[in-house]
């Protein structure tokens, strides 16, 4: 049978802790004969003693449905099952900090965006256990951005790409731990174009530079220096001869 509805203003206990509840409750189950407990149901505001404040929906006096939660810290609109953050919500923190998405039991999971409006920095795609994990982008302050496959803050795997706007350049390829390390592509602002291995984001290993004109080198390179045997092409007019660093 379903329980009576009832408007309450009173001082009770919500999750251990003691505050002023004002809204829709319900009588709390018990075979005591001491007078009737109530529990928040419905809508209703819970203000607790040490300042923060649910102001929502409530399902047995847990938080259910959609919400709004503050503290001294932070403050998440949005949706609530059994208590914890869960669906789709707006999470921001006084260190400057506003993510936009989905949660799951309580953690940024799924897609989301992040954004830093102290450091400027910002990150949108997918999320798992409150950090970057699958596809996204990110984004500073100075204009460089990299989209990629993520673990945790890191990049990693094939298919990154990173733009540094400063320079102009774009690379492209693999990563390690968060570096551009493995095969890659690497095309600079003069027009030329690297292809091969790189090393922490340098030209590092067995690789080929095509400068804008046509000339093309191939050869060895140390810490984005050439070392060794080059091959140079003119393509222009098909020229071919060697050089050594």
């Amino acid at each position: 049978m379903a329980r009576t509805l009832v408007e309450i203003s009173d001082t009770i206990f919500v999750r251990g802790k003691q505050g002023k509840y004002t809204g829709s409750a319900v009588k709390a189950s018990t075979t005591s004969k001491r007078p009737p407990v109530y529990v928040p149901h419905g809508k209703g505001v819970m203000r607790y003693k040490d300042g923060t404040m649910y102001e929502g929906e409530w399902d047995n006096g847990i938080y259910s449905g959609h919400g709004k939660y503050t503290t001294k810290t932070a403050e998440y609109a949005g949706m609530w099952s059994k208590g914890v953050k869960a669906g789709h919500g707006k999470l921001t923190t006084s260190d400057g900090r506003v993510y936009d998405g989905w949660f799951e039991a309580g953690r940024r999971s799924g897609a989301g965006t992040q954004k830093n409006s102290k450091t400027g920095s910002s990150y949108s795609g997918q999320w798992k256990k409150n950090v970057p994990f699958g596809k996204g982008v990110w984004r500073w302050a100075n204009g460089d951005w990299m989209e990629g496959t993520w673990n945790s803050s890191q990049a990693s795997g094939k298919g990154t790409t990173f733009r540094h706007f400063g320079n102009g350049s774009i690379y492209e390829g693999e990563t390690q731990n968060g570096k551009f390390t493995g095969r890659g592509k690497i095309t600079y602002r003069n027009g030329g174009v690297y292809r091969g291995l790189c090393f922490n984001g340098m030209r590092h290993g067995a690789g080929s530079y095509k400068s804008k004109d046509g000339v093309l080198y191939e050869g060895t390179w140390s810490n984005d220096a050439e070392k060794g045997v080059f091959v140079i092409t003119h393509v222009a007019s098909i020229v071919k001869k060697k050089h050594r660093y």
